[in-house]
């Protein structure tokens, strides 16, 4: 096997580049470029590394790691040098020189402690996850995937048990103690669990993405306002002038550690006869097709009829997941508001004030909450709804023997997720091209 190397620590200049060299010549590697024969494992060191003329390339700090207690399970040897251009490429072109090492190529590093048995499948999509997390939300979703892996094996290992209460029934049923609905009940419990994880993966994915904010309302109902009051800047043009807004608006904002895009639309007029504002009007409407949270904006100047017509822009434009809020604005003014359907939510708020979207806020952190909940250990969902299809099933059984063959099957797909799963280089290619090279 070749030995690898890259540069781990990002863009040059910085105060230090830290370059990474994997596989069995490692130390020989660490040896001929500090001219030192004897080097204590795990212990950083000062050394001055030369060229194959015996010129020097830099003064640095090294460290040798002996596999397999390494990232990749392989010897590895790490070095610390000036974070210059030249040093790095000089650095670089010195360790090509040596035979049977060459530059690692996208998540090689990441690939090889995947092959070696450093890391499962779900620990190295987790280490992906964490590498492009943006906020603290994604960054504690990552970790979660990483340590998805044990959940995993903790599941197989409960289902493991089941198979084994069941076999007993199949072979000597009339002579234990045992039901098929005590299997059953232990069955549902598992299915519970993965059925809450597959609604975490959900929500972490729509972390990753972001979250869609529509603030959706008639003319100078205040929801300019409300935007700049959520983004903490004058974001959007307010004014007492209906109309002032006449295209969609987007800014981000961070929500309980999710990026949100907060969307500000042109006011709703259904029957406006001006060419531009009609086209702001129909933006508005598709902008609540993709939305995660509509923000119906109402004050006491809405009419009982124009507020019935933009709840019914949001019921036609929605989606199914869609959550909904009605915010009664200018509630400073003690004026009365046209009546509110039961079953959504109503929060109050004068966004004139700094505080008085307060309450909208704590809402909109709960909706953001409910939405991305805090996962501990997250796997992939996909393969988690067919292991449910096949617990779902499996419950409903009342053969022990039909019921045992749904479960087998289950184990199958649990075992993806651990040690038991046979992935395809054009999966793992997949997976590790979105790596740096350092990775």
């Amino acid at each position: 096997m070749s030995t690898i190397f890259a540069l781990s620590s990002g863009t040059l200049p910085s105060a230090i580049a830290i370059f990474r060299v994997s596989g069995p010549q490692s130390l020989p590697v660490l040896r001929q470029l500090s001219r030192r024969k004897v080097w204590t494992p795990k212990m950083m060191e000062y050394t001055r590394l030369y060229d194959s003329q015996h010129k020097i390339i830099d003064e640095a700090m090294a460290v040798y790691f002996p596999g397999p207690k390494t990232f990749t399970g392989e010897d590895t040897a790490e070095f610390f040098l000036h974070g210059s251009q030249a040093v790095a490429t000089k650095f670089a072109t010195c360790l090509s020189e040596f035979e049977n090492v060459r530059e690692a190529r996208r998540g090689e590093f990441t690939r090889r402690a995947f092959h070696n048995g450093k890391m499962s499948l779900s620990a190295v999509r987790g280490l992906d996850r964490l590498i492009r997390s943006r906020t603290e939300k994604e960054r504690r979703a990552a970790f979660g995937q990483m340590r998805g892996g044990v959940r995993a094996i903790e599941i197989r290992k409960k289902l493991k048990e089941i198979l084994a209460k069941l076999f007993v029934i199949i072979d000597f049923g009339e002579h234990v103690e045992l039901e098929l609905k005590e299997a059953q009940r232990d069955v549902s419990e598992i299915l519970h669990e993965i059925q809450r994880m597959i609604r975490a993966w959900d929500g972490a994915e729509r972390a990753h993405r972001g979250l869609n904010i529509v603030l959706y309302g008639r003319p100078n109902s205040g929801k300019s306002s409300i935007l700049n009051q959520l983004a903490h800047d004058d974001v959007a043009i307010v004014s007492p002038i209906p109309g002032t807004t006449r295209d969609s608006l987007v800014t981000e904002v961070q929500i309980n550690g999710v990026r949100c895009r907060l969307t500000d639309t042109a006011g709703i007029r259904h029957h406006s006869s001006d060419i531009i504002e009609q086209e702001g009007i129909r933006r508005a409407k598709a902008r609540l097709e993709a939305a995660d949270i509509i923000v119906v904006v109402v004050d006491p100047e809405s009419e009982n009829q124009d507020f019935k017509s933009i709840l019914s822009d949001v019921t036609e434009m929605k989606n199914a997941e869609s959550k909904v809020i009605i915010v009664k604005n200018k509630t400073d003014l003690g004026l009365p508001y046209p009546d509110t359907p039961r079953g959504v939510q109503v929060v109050s708020t004068f966004a004139t004030s700094s505080h008085g979207c307060d309450e909208l806020r704590k809402s909109l952190e709960d909706i953001v909450e409910d939405l991305c909940p805090e996962a501990n250990f997250l796997l992939d969902a996909q393969l988690l709804r067919r292991c449910s299809n096949e617990l779902t099933c499996s419950v409903l059984c009342q053969d022990a023997a039909i019921m045992c063959s749904h479960i087998e099957t289950a184990l199958d797909q649990i075992g993806e997720l651990t040690e038991g799963g046979i992935v395809t280089e054009n999966v793992l290619d997949d997976i590790f091209s979105r790596f740096c090279i350092g990775k």
